[in-house]
């Protein structure tokens, strides 16, 4: 990212003052065959005419559906008296923030050019640039992740030639990198490891609160010592302010390592008053040369929030300065324990809410100071335990967390979808995936979609948007948007509402049924992952919903498509789906009512492995689901959703949460907790940090949940 805004600097700072993030994706283009000179190849087949490709908007790379991830088209730089003239060829992509787009051509002998020009660009003659690629050749590549500089929108690639001419071919990729600019992942482990690569994965970025006073002491180191260079950079919170900085002042480098000098580089920032601020700095990790495994190791110096990880009970040590200790808390849970100073000296301790607010503080000196602090539903997040002693002294805290089930409920089925996404999405989604609150298919579907997106799903009714819905992704800060299903499931125009209400325009995935809806769902899902989609596939049965419900947030987890199918034959587009996506195994949930011997035959003939999972009713499914996610690493029992197994409304966004905190979800009768579920959370009574309850008390009883926090105790 640093080495790519140095090369660029004189082409876009001055423009970054005055670009900002465009509206929402531009709508899919029409399609034409025959007629007029040939342009770029979109599918075979469809040819788009002379002169839609020479300006921007140009031709939609992304349009639906999805084309190959491979066009071409040919350029002629004949005098403009030797018509026809072809000079350059213009598309466009859709990227959301962190999304990282990749771009590779090759052309023939002679010199043709690659451009990537930001979202308001309004003319190919008025470039906005990103990106250059315009090696001595007609071989080149780019690489980007969308962030703060040029932020969210559609942006240009432009394919152009002075001089020459022939045939060229495109290849694009957009992956869900996240790490790779601001704002970065959050530093929570005191040593984390990575992989950086200049040509398609050249930054990983980490971020971390500071405060005035602090010192950030920052070290990486190749690992294996001897396997490439690796260097590290550090940014200012102003780097946040709409992508302006002051590259003389604000960038601080810490070098380069190269195992001729080195394998390690570490590096000091100190925010010391009045030249530095408070805010989130920019940790970035890049490659100077080829690809590298590295191993990041910091420290803030006094340690202050965010603090380090608060370690097993009993925690000793020796205080010599401010202390903090940092512990992440959901609502249900109870924070108890004791402060002691081992000798006459005393300690202050007080707990902050993730807000900032105090919400305990010792009044006494006399040891040990007993706390204690229940969670509510609407202060979830990060908490900080402070410790300051009047002088140097060693310490103890014994702490633990009582557990208890927490629900996750709204006035009705949507406003319950909108309470589990802000449960589990609680710093928002760059996508949101719609689909309809009264049936369940094209739901259960969307699981994969969402995971590759790392996005919740939120419900729609029929012909309306419900107010809380159109909220949450106003909340969740989406620029992108999918709907799952035809019109007949979501009509027209609760699309166009998305639209008018929210700016984004979402992109709608529909077949003729239930089953093409998946099966067009899944094509969308190994689109977006491309070589990082695994090849596994989720198929249950599509005119009932427990046993896709249970597999949902392994889907999302995963990243694999839910496929649908019959009882007792496998749909032509579930058969279709498999041997497009190339999937090489299959997870066939529920027994043989369910889904037939023959049919689990049938798709392990397509995908070369199938495995059953089931039990005897939907509720041992369900948890026979959970066994089979946490034995293959898809899941664990840290985080347990519940829901009602006689219906599916609450469950549907419920999966999906389960899923993004890599947690399950078990199926109860709504009057009293099932057998099989109350078994397995006695069996993994001391891996279960949290219980989360989707729905109201008419879907899962009080004395349901009663019984749940009876067995956490």
């Amino acid at each position: 990212m640093f080495r790519r805004m140095r090369a660029l600097l004189t082409v876009v700072l001055s423009a970054a003052l005055f670009m900002g993030a465009t509206g929402a994706p531009a709508s899919a283009i029409n399609r034409f065959s025959g007629g007029g000179v040939v342009g770029p190849v979109l599918r075979p087949g469809f040819v788009v005419p002379a002169g839609i490709d020479d300006e921007v908007p140009g031709v939609a790379l992304d349009a639906y559906p999805i084309p190959s991830r491979t066009v071409t088209g040919t350029l002629d730089a004949a005098p403009i008296s030797l018509p026809p003239e072809d000079k350059r060829d213009v598309y466009s992509v859709y990227l959301a923030p962190g999304e990282q787009i990749t771009l590779d051509l090759t052309g023939p002998a002679g010199n043709f050019d690659l451009l990537l020009l930001a979202p308001n660009t309004i003319s190919v003659n008025a470039p906005r640039y990103v990106q250059i690629g315009n090696n001595a050749g007609s071989t080149e590549h780019i690489c980007y992740t969308a962030a703060e500089l040029f932020g969210a929108g559609r942006y240009f690639v432009v394919v152009t030639t002075d001089a020459d001419e022939g045939e060229y071919s495109l290849t694009w990729r957009i992956s869900g990198r996240s790490d790779g600019n601001v704002p970065g992942t959050r530093l929570e482990s005191l040593r984390v490891t990575g992989t950086v690569d200049p040509a398609d994965d050249p930054d990983d970025v980490y971020r971390i609160p500071l405060e005035v006073g602090q010192t950030l002491s920052v070290t990486v180191t190749v690992d294996p010592p001897l396997s490439g260079t690796i260097g590290v950079g550090v940014l200012p919170p102003r780097w946040d302010n709409a992508g302006i900085w002051e590259p003389t002042t604000d960038i601080w480098f810490g070098g380069d390592a190269t195992f001729g000098r080195g394998s390690a580089v570490s590096h000091y920032v100190y925010v010391d008053e009045p030249d530095s601020i408070a805010g989130d700095y920019f940790i970035d990790v890049y490659a100077p040369a080829g690809r590298v495994d590295y191993v990041l190791e910091w420290e803030v110096l006094p340690q202050l929030a965010p603090g380090a990880p608060l370690p097993p009970s009993p925690v000793e040590s020796t205080l010599s300065t401010r202390t903090v200790y940092e512990m992440r808390m959901r609502a249900g849970d109870t924070f108890v324990g004791t402060l002691d100073s081992l000798s006459s000296v005393n300690i202050w301790g007080r707990l902050y809410a993730p807000d900032g607010s105090i919400v305990w503080e010792n009044t006494s000196t006399s040891d040990p100071k007993p706390f204690s602090y229940a969670v509510p539903a609407h202060a979830e997040g990060y908490y900080h335990l402070q410790l300051t002693p009047d002088a140097i002294t060693d310490s103890r805290v014994t702490w633990s967390v009582r557990r208890a089930s927490a629900r996750v409920q709204g006035s009705d089925r949507f406003a319950t979808a909108v309470q589990a996404s802000r449960s589990a999405f609680p710093d928002g989604a760059d996508v949101v995936v719609l689909a309809s609150g009264a049936d369940f298919p094209d739901a259960l579907a969307a699981a994969g979609l969402a995971g590759a997106y790392d996005a919740p799903l939120l419900l729609v009714q029929r012909t309306a948007l419900p107010s809380a819905t159109s909220d949450e992704i106003a909340r969740l800060g989406a620029t992108r948007c999918f709907i799952v299903g035809g019109e007949p499931a979501v009509s027209a125009s609760v699309a166009a509402a998305v639209a008018v209400e929210t700016g984004v325009t979402p992109v709608r995935v529909a077949g003729l049924d239930r089953y093409s809806t998946a099966a067009e769902v899944a094509r969308r899902v190994v689109d977006r992952l491309g070589p990082d989609y695994d090849g596994g596939a989720f198929i249950a049965r599509g005119d009932t919903f427990p046993d896709a419900l249970a597999v949902s947030p392994l889907a999302w987890r995963s990243r694999r498509p839910v496929l649908l199918t019959r009882p007792t034959a496998l749909p032509s587009a579930t058969t279709a789906a498999l041997t497009e996506v190339g999937a090489t195994s299959a997870v066939v949930v529920g027994s043989q009512s369910a889904v037939s011997e023959p049919v689990l035959l049938d798709v392990a003939a397509i995908t070369g492995s199938a495995t059953r999972v089931w039990g005897g009713d939907r509720y041992s499914t369900a948890v026979e689901v959970a066994k089979w996610g946490a034995s293959n690493g898809f899941a664990s029992y840290r985080y347990v959703g519940v829901a009602t197994g006689t219906n599916f409304p609450d469950a549907l966004g419920g999966g999906i949460a389960a899923g993004a905190e890599g947690g399950v979800l078990l199926l109860t009768r709504p009057d009293m907790l099932s057998a099989p579920t109350a078994s397995l959370l006695a069996a993994e009574k001391p891996s279960v940090r949290w219980v989360r309850v989707f729905g109201s008390t008419k879907a899962v009883s009080a004395a349901a949940t009663a019984q749940l926090d009876t067995l956490l105790k």
